[in-house]
């Protein structure tokens, strides 16, 4: 997901893509570019509800979120942010430099997932 797209009231498209990727019932990694700290509280309450109705079967389908933050400091705080989240929702949370990186980061979890 590429934050220059992302708009207040962006939170029912992002509901009804995640359905759609869900809905092939093949593991996936989200991997979010450069996202914002200021997503307006309408669309954060939208995903936090769906994502807590949906937990288990979005556990069971999401192998790892990945924030590709090009700033190291960010990288530290979504870093720090990710593993409260992970406690909260089991999924990996984890930060790259670049987008390659986070798509080879991806390959690897999707990698490991199959293997495991």
């Amino acid at each position: 997901m590429r934050n220059d797209v992302v708009v207040q009231g962006y939170g029912a498209q992002w509901q009804a893509e995640i359905e759609a990727v869900m809905a092939h019932g093949v593991p996936f990694v989200l991997i979010y570019l450069e996202p914002g700290d200021d997503e307006a509280h309408a669309d954060r309450k939208l995903r936090s509800l769906w994502l807590k109705t949906h937990k288990e079967a979005f556990g069971h389908l999401c192998i790892s979120l990945i924030s590709v933050l090009a700033d190291e400091a960010r990288r530290a705080h979504f870093d720090a942010m990710g593993k409260i989240g992970e406690q909260a929702s089991g999924i990996r949370y984890e930060t790259a430099a670049t987008q390659a990186e986070g798509e080879a980061r991806a390959q690897r979890r999707i990698a490991q997932y199959g293997a495991a």
